[in-house]
């Protein structure tokens, strides 16, 4: 029953990380046409702009807010070009390749 139950288990998870890995590819195609200008090839900043690989689970809310409505002359607002779809999708990205 328990390898019944452990195999249950792992075959409802397999789609969930095939939805990640999906995801993932997708904010990174989204942050290379939008993003990499600035703040850098895969998420390596030329040190010009914020490095997001320091952005920690907790602030999923900033960068929302920072992505859509920009930050002062630095960071153009996204509101209008990227959806809430698009936005989780470089969430994703971001969070894949943070530090912590």
């Amino acid at each position: 029953m328990l390898r019944l139950s452990a195999l249950l288990l792992f075959i409802g998870a397999v789609p969930a990380c095939a939805q990640d890995l999906e995801k993932i590819a997708a904010g990174l195609e989204l942050y290379e046409m939008h993003c990499a200008s600035c703040h850098g090839e895969r998420m390596v900043t030329p040190g010009s702009a914020f490095d997001l690989r320091n952005l920690h689970p907790n602030e999923r809310g900033r960068f929302d807010t920072v992505v859509m409505n920009g930050k002062g002359t630095q960071m153009p607002p996204w509101q209008g070009t990227l959806g809430p779809e698009e936005l989780d999708q470089l969430w994703a990205y971001v969070r894949e390749n943070a530090y912590d």
